[in-house]
């Protein structure tokens, strides 16, 4: 496995990253291919005559669809940094190129932003 051109990695265990990042990974595609198959609970939302009829169900599918895109981004996330494993930049920022601290990739091992640029996007 190649490793990453950079000395900021020296306490991080690449193997051992790569293990959780995988299972992460796993886990992730279990739960957005469970919510995608998940059955329709109809087509077209209905609503009554009496306020509040099929407001619970709208809000359940709102609910539903967030939660599907957060999967979604966060397993971008980790096979982003699953390929910055494969490709020995594990580690550095994609946009500086900079060293991403350690502590944050312990914190967050599926970081591909140093923590500057990882506020900036956030702005």
């Amino acid at each position: 496995m190649p490793r990453t051109p950079t000395d900021a990695l020296p306490a991080l265990d690449l193997d051992e990253v790569r293990r959780g990042l995988e299972a992460r990974d796993a886990e992730l595609r279990e739960r957005i291919g469970v919510m995608a198959a998940a059955p329709e609970r109809g087509s077209t939302l209905s609503f009554g005559k009496r306020i509040g009829d099929g407001t619970i169900e709208a809000v359940g599918r709102l609910t539903d669809v967030g939660v599907g895109t957060t999967l979604e981004l966060e397993e971008a996330r980790v096979a982003r940094a699953l390929e910055k494993l494969d490709d020995g930049t594990y580690g550095l920022c994609d946009a500086c190129g900079r060293p991403i601290a350690p502590k944050r990739l312990r914190a967050m091992p599926e970081s591909v932003l140093c923590i500057e640029d990882a506020a900036k996007l956030r702005r």
